[in-house]
């Protein structure tokens, strides 16, 4: 086994570990990025047909401010005001750190970055650079921490978090394929996104894992893991099939015939129905007389074991243009997509959308494109404070681990999310601990000696031939039938008790990175679940996961509340209020002169 030493470690090289990996290192920290492979990850993998960045208003009249951004963004429920403050505030700064890069935001011939309405928004706040918005996100910074020399480390994987016995992150066992390697560290930023391999339908690349489990192993703490995102995606390309895919109003069918008109009113209702799925991507409780049909339209025929396709060779049933209502009409004449067949409309829309499935051996003009209801993205994760400081000192998390979100988000906010947490958190390590060298390799062994003792013991152990996976595929089907889009509170309490009985049983993997994987998984699915049942006891919207039962009269709303998870057990946690901002320029200098803002 070797060990490595710093101040400051980054797990994970995706926009947020990237980031926190720069600030870090502008700000004269002593970082070590390390991860498991440089080219995976959803960052550099995920996309759709324009993958969108959320940032505050910077063109055009009107009344834009910190405060009006902050508001979007706490409406949405379930989420803290200093999370939503602080990421409006820094929301310019993080994305003109990014535009002065080079990751090609569109401007004017006046130099305004003009915007679109994204989901869950009213504003025009979006924007992108293509559908690899994030993947040039990623190799932007990549090359800016390249040129501050940070130090970088590929292929180890995280197995756990070790801590002393005062709930205080010292540092990380991970493994290089053949070894385990220790790693000494004063401060931790987790940015290994979202937990991925928690459902088997998922539109996170196959490369994408995350690695919260460790986490929650280590004592932290978990918010919201109540609240994923699920939507409409492609299978044997893993895809958001958003925006313009839908906006193109292509004909959706079970291989055969017609599949969406039963659970529509008429023909019109239907095709208005498949234009709003642009705008209203993920599936929405609150939209299940409207867009969120063709969601389960697709579910019912997955659930029965058939397979739904979006086709643009064909017109919808009738022709589309004839019965599109106003709004979508108007924005397909906008867009000089009045054409009659779904591929053309889709060509003078977005010729990139059908550029991309070209490269993955995919032609939309040929062939229909098989799509699924799939989790996303989570809005739940780790618990943070407002400097995305978890419940255990000295670990902080940054990007989708990080339990920032509550019910619903803005479009492409977690875009920005990586950029604003990484920066939060380099800021407050920088301000406090940042200075401090390196502990000796004698203090890290006094400090960790039996953690990483156990924890080597653990995963050096051999589990039985396939037993993981066979857990494994089990506990994923559960959760794609029970505590996904739609979710049956019986069947979860049941999948509860089954992931529990494994993790009491401490079931190992043949590797110690199928080990990492079955425990990483469960531990999620379990804080997951019993978030879900919490939450389901509370009347409201249920978000992005609708779940069957009678609400009483009198029953709190779910989004005035945050949903903590501390050992498989959830209670429901007011909110934090939006701070007032703002203040009196000479007494914030004063402050900030003093490093009294980073308290």
């Amino acid at each position: 086994m070797r060990t490595l030493h710093c101040n400051t470690l980054v797990i994970g090289a995706g926009a947020a570990g990237l980031n926190a990996a720069d600030e870090l290192k502008r700000l004269g920290v002593d970082v070590l990025l390390l991860c498991d492979d440089f080219a995976a990850g959803t960052s550099r993998n995920a996309g759709s047909d324009k993958q969108t960045y959320y940032k505050l208003g910077m063109s055009g009249a009107g009344n834009e401010s910190v405060a009006a951004m902050a508001q979007s963004y706490y409406a949405g429920g379930g989420m803290h005001g200093d999370h939503a403050y602080a990421m409006a505030a820094l929301s310019a700064r993080s994305f003109m750190k990014l535009a002065l890069l080079g990751v090609p935001f569109p401007h004017n011939e006046w130099g305004e970055f003009v915007g679109y309405q994204t989901d869950h928004d009213a504003t025009q706040r979006a924007t992108s650079a293509g559908p690899l918005t994030s993947k040039m996100m990623a190799e932007a910074l990549f090359e800016s921490v390249k040129a501050r020399g940070v130090r970088m480390e590929d292929g180890l994987r995280l197995l756990s978090i070790l801590t002393d016995g005062d709930n205080r992150a010292v540092g990380a066992l991970m493994h290089d394929g053949k070894d385990f390697v220790a790693v000494n560290a004063r401060n931790i930023i987790l940015c290994t996104g979202g937990a991925a391999l928690a459902y088997g339908r998922v539109v996170f690349p196959e490369a994408q894992r995350g690695a919260s489990g460790a986490a929650i192993r280590a004592g932290a703490a978990m918010n919201n893991l109540c609240y994923w995102q699920y939507g409409l995606a492609s299978t044997k390309v893993r895809w958001n099939v958003s925006g313009s895919y839908q906006q193109a109003v292509p004909s959706y069918t079970d291989g055969q015939g017609e599949l969406l008109l039963p659970f529509f009113r008429d023909r019109g209702d239907m095709l208005d129905s498949v234009f709003l799925k642009g705008y209203q991507w993920p599936f929405d409780a609150r939209k299940l007389a409207g867009s969120s049909r063709v969601d389960m339209a697709v579910a019912a025929l997955n659930a029965k074991g058939g397979h739904a396709y979006m086709d643009f060779t064909r017109e919808p049933e009738g022709g589309a243009l004839s019965g599109l209502g106003g709004e979508a009409r108007a924005y397909l004449e906008n867009c000089g997509a009045l054409q009659d067949t779904p591929i053309r409309r889709l060509a003078a829309i977005n010729q990139k959308a059908i550029d991309f499935y070209a490269s993955h051996g995919i032609d939309l003009c040929e062939e229909p494109l098989e799509v699924s209801v799939c989790a996303q993205h989570v809005n739940g994760g780790l618990l943070i404070d407002r400097w995305w400081r978890t419940t255990v000192e000295g670990l902080y998390a940054a990007g989708e681990c990080a339990g920032a979100f509550g019910m619903y988000r803005p479009g492409g906010s977690a875009l920005n999310e990586t950029q604003v947490g990484s920066l939060r958190a380099a800021e407050h390590i920088a301000a406090h601990t940042g200075k401090e060298p390196a502990r000796s390799a004698e203090a890290f062994e006094a400090l960790a000696g039996r953690d990483l003792l156990d924890e080597m013991a653990f995963f050096g152990r051999a589990g039985e031939p396939g037993q993981a996976d066979g857990i494994l595929r089990q506990a994923r089907a559960d959760m794609d039938a029970f505590a996904g889009a739609m979710r049956d509170v019986g069947k979860m309490r049941e999948m509860l008790s089954r992931v529990t009985t494994w993790l009491m049983e401490g079931i190992a993997g043949e590797t110690p990175e199928k080990t990492a994987e079955l425990r990483d998984t469960l531990l999620v699915q379990r804080d997951a679940l019993s978030a879900m049942l919490c939450q389901a006891e509370y009347a409201g919207e249920a978000g992005h996961g609708f779940t069957h039962r009678n609400l009483a009269h009198d029953a709190p709303d779910a989004r005035q509340f945050a949903f903590e998870t501390r050992g498989g057990e959830t209670r429901a946690v007011p909110l934090r209020p939006l701070p007032e901002g703002g203040g009196w320029f000479e007494t914030v200098w004063r402050r900030y002169l003093n490093g009294e803002v980073y308290e």
